[in-house]
């Protein structure tokens, strides 16, 4: 599948708008909630097998050309997707959160 710098671009907006906390993708705040309240193992979550799983995910998601197309995307993963979907993508606010905020010496 062919990824294009527009589509490239168009995530990276996605991604600053949920760093400054607009989550244009996710419509049920109380969904996201469920998931992220429940903890996880790092090292297990993101074990080898489920890899292939996100960067497929993943790969979908930035394919389509739209942030509505994203949406229905989003809206018609399987409950397990949804949530690996999720995890990862907070997963890398977070660290891209940690990074920003240490300091440069």
């Amino acid at each position: 599948m062919k990824i294009e710098r527009k589509q490239l671009k168009e995530i990276e907006f996605i991604f600053k708008q949920s760093i400054q906390g607009f989550h244009l993708l996710f419509d049920d705040n109380k969904k996201l909630s469920r998931i992220l309240s429940k903890p996880t193992q790092e090292k297990t979550f993101f074990d080898s097998k489920k890899m292939d799983k996100i960067q497929e995910i993943f790969t979908n998601l930035i394919s389509k050309k739209s942030i509505k197309e994203k949406q229905n995307y989003l809206n018609n993963l399987t409950a397990e997707n949804f949530e690996i979907l999720v995890r990862t993508y907070f997963h890398i606010l977070d660290n891209t959160l940690s990074i920003k905020n240490q300091t440069v010496h």
